[in-house]
């Protein structure tokens, strides 16, 4: 049989969306303010926003309100590993020219959701199980280092204040839809705390792109429908084990309690966040 070929139009859509990708050479408009939270450390990954599935990103103007769509996308499953996408389809989904979705796909493969594929495109991209393994690991590692710099650092009543947080996470019946989100809010608020006591800004700012990450990946690996079957008992009792080390001002012990705290948990962090 002769090989089909593609009409004019799909053929110049493909250069076209090409062409687009290989056109942002230009340095990203960057908006300084953007994601700065007022009470808690800016940049931490961990906003409120994140763990819903939007996060404030550097880029301006109709790229930037395109990268928090296609991120919001990314992070609550709507796009999965793998999946391609169309840099021409999503000019046309957001009414924009193919320049912004094209700033906005560069962003979100420099945080690290996205890859550009030569002469296909751009797509989702695809770690293997033992990848994404390897990172979690990475991700608690870091996530330990900042549980023991707030250890050391925390101030005033600031320890108290985050056991108090922890507690009223595991009072959470965790039956309904509203249960859940509230328990996400109070699983960022209370790792937006342990930042800010950790006060080192530079290192939280270096670490933001892996918590989104670290979202992103459970995210991947959710049932459908997400389930809503009762607290994470396991987890709240370890996320109370992590706040008494750092109101008691251990910070080793601190930090290997974050680490099977993230680590001993991944199903229900999935459930959960």
């Amino acid at each position: 049989m002769p090989a089909s070929k593609r009409s004019p139009s799909t053929v110049t859509e493909e250069t076209e969306e090409h062409a687009a990708l290989a056109a942002i050479s230009e340095p990203v408009s960057r908006n300084p303010g953007a994601g700065r939270a007022t009470a808690r450390i800016s940049g931490s990954g961990w906003s409120r926003a994140i763990v819903r599935g939007v996060r404030a990103n550097d880029l301006s103007g109709k790229a930037g309100e395109i990268a928090a769509e296609l991120e919001e996308r990314l992070v609550s499953g709507h796009y999965r590993f793998g999946e391609t996408l169309s840099i021409y389809t999503l000019a046309s989904q957001f009414e924009a020219s193919r320049q912004p979705v094209a700033a906005a796909v560069l962003y979100l493969r420099s945080v690290g959701y996205l890859e550009i594929i030569p002469q296909v495109g751009c797509r989702v991209v695809s770690p293997s199980p033992q990848e994404v393994e390897d990172f979690y690991v990475l991700f608690s590692h870091t996530e330990a280092v900042i549980s023991r710099f707030a250890a050391q650092r925390h101030e005033g009543e600031e320890a108290e204040e985050l056991l108090a947080i922890a507690e009223e996470l595991a009072a959470n019946p965790f039956k309904t839809s509203y249960d859940r989100r509230a328990m996400a809010d109070g699983i960022s608020i209370f790792h937006d705390r342990i930042s800010a006591m950790a006060r080192s800004q530079l290192v939280v700012e270096r670490i933001s792109n892996l918590r989104r990450i670290f979202r992103f990946y459970l995210s991947q690996g959710r049932l459908r429908p997400d389930p809503v079957s009762g607290p994470p008992t396991h987890m709240n009792q370890l996320r109370i084990d992590l706040a008494q080390s750092i109101l008691a001002r251990k910070p080793m012990e601190a930090g290997s309690r974050t680490e099977e705290y993230i680590l001993n948990d991944i199903d229900e962090w999935a459930r959960v966040v």
